[in-house]
């Protein structure tokens, strides 16, 4: 549904350039007709990084919006390089101001930049190395495309153009000029907006992850079981934001993190984070909540993927109206976490079970495996999946081989960038 919407707003934008220069040439009809749709693709993109909780819905979570952010950006950058060599001709046109050739100026340079700028936030390793952009680098230049879309405003608003600023396209791309800079300035000021100030009161470094819980020290972080927030710790080489399933919210509003050192970030935050340090978190986002589903489920764990599902299981009283079977798949028994929540989860409620997968002894988890251990057949029960990739792909294919395709497969694509 939200997918639709956007690309519809997008190419609504190239249907209204049609007679706004069906006068002109074709190169410069099909010039315009990118511009217009590129700069509608960009103030959507700006709209869509602001992280609007109440556009979730639309799209089915967070994750779904910026993975369509991801493929906008790709569009823009293919509709940009149109209009630059397509180059329009408005020979014996009038122009609309005097700003014209800064505006001529701003488009030129920005074009430029945005070409290098979309390239560098698409690209995540440098083709045929092995050179990884850094995380930090991606977030820091990703910021000035704001500023750039300020300037692609200012371009297409006062640059000679075959139509003036009564035609329905220009009304249509001052409305997005306007939500592309509101937005922008929103995502600016989300820091200090949608902020909740937190301090760590634990910090235990388990095997297989680095448990923090930290109580809020004025309000509380508004989120549902199996969301997830940006946290950041204001401190030397940890304030960037990252992306994080909560494990758990108790009562006096404490959250819980269970984060794996996978990569650079969660290996300095291992390292460095402690009792006292201050928290920022935003969320909760994202719309993994086994309330939406069916009265019968599986769950499946793959590693750290287990987060949202310890916070929804200690969540559970029994009286849900659904049957839930998990599977928590680890490596082997020394990295697993929360067993005590799942176990005594599993004993005290009729209606949820407990299996932990043990690689190093029970072997490769498989769909065989799956099915015949479940004490729900999965071809009526819905599929919770959080963790690699690999595994849930190679799980939903086994189960439809064996005829016991779920109902439903819901997952996270928590690949931000």
């Amino acid at each position: 549904m939200g997918a639709f919407l956007v690309w519809s707003l997008i190419v609504f934008a190239g249907l209204l350039a049609v007679p706004a220069v069906s006068h002109t040439n074709a190169p410069t009809t099909f010039s315009l007709m990118s511009s217009s749709m590129a700069f509608v693709g960009m103030a959507i993109a700006q709209f869509m990084a602001a992280r609007p909780p109440v556009i979730e819905p639309l799209f089915g979570g967070l994750d779904r919006i910026y993975h369509l952010h991801r493929r906008i950006g790709i569009c823009v950058l293919v509709l940009i390089l149109v209009h630059y060599f397509l180059t329009p001709d408005f020979k014996g046109l009038s122009f609309p101001s005097g700003l014209n050739q800064l505006a001529a100026s701003a488009g030129k340079y920005a074009f430029y930049a945005l070409v290098a700028l979309l390239v560098l936030s698409l690209v995540k390793i440098i083709p045929k190395t092995r050179i990884e952009i850094p995380y930090h680098l991606w977030r820091y230049t990703h910021r000035f495309i704001g500023l750039l879309f300020v300037l692609v405003a200012f371009h297409q608003m006062f640059i000679k153009r075959p139509y003036d600023s009564t035609a329905l396209l220009a009304i249509y791309l001052n409305a997005f000029a306007a939500l592309g800079m509101l937005s922008y300035a929103y995502t600016q000021l989300l820091p200090w907006l949608r902020t909740r100030r937190y301090e760590v009161c634990e910090v235990v470094r388990h095997e297989g992850a680095t448990m923090i819980a930290a109580r809020p020290k004025r309000r509380a972080l508004r989120a549902k079981p199996g969301q997830f927030g940006f946290l950041r710790v204001l401190k030397t080489g940890l304030r960037e934001p990252h992306p994080f399933t909560i494990a758990g919210i108790d009562g006096d509003g404490t959250v819980r993190f269970a984060i794996k050192p996978l990569g650079d970030y969660t290996q300095a935050l291992r390292d460095a984070v402690a009792v006292g340090d201050e928290l920022k978190l935003e969320g909760g986002y994202g719309r993994f909540n086994h309330r939406r589903g069916a009265s019968k489920q599986i769950w499946l764990a793959g590693g750290i993927g287990v987060t949202p599902f310890l916070a929804m299981a200690r969540h559970l009283k029994g009286d849900e109206g659904q049957d839930i079977h998990m599977v928590y798949c680890v490596r082997d028994r020394k990295e697993a976490i929360g067993l005590d929540t799942f176990e005594a989860q599993a004993e005290k409620l009729g209606n949820f079970s407990f299996v932990l997968h043990d690689s190093a002894i029970d072997g490769r988890l498989d769909a065989a495996k799956l099915a015949a251990g479940s004490l729900i057949d999965p071809a009526e029960a819905d599929l919770w999946f959080c963790g690699p990739p690999p595994l849930r792909e190679a799980i939903v294919k086994g189960l439809k081989e064996l005829g016991k395709k779920p109902r439903r497969v819901e997952f996270e694509q928590f690949q931000f960038r």
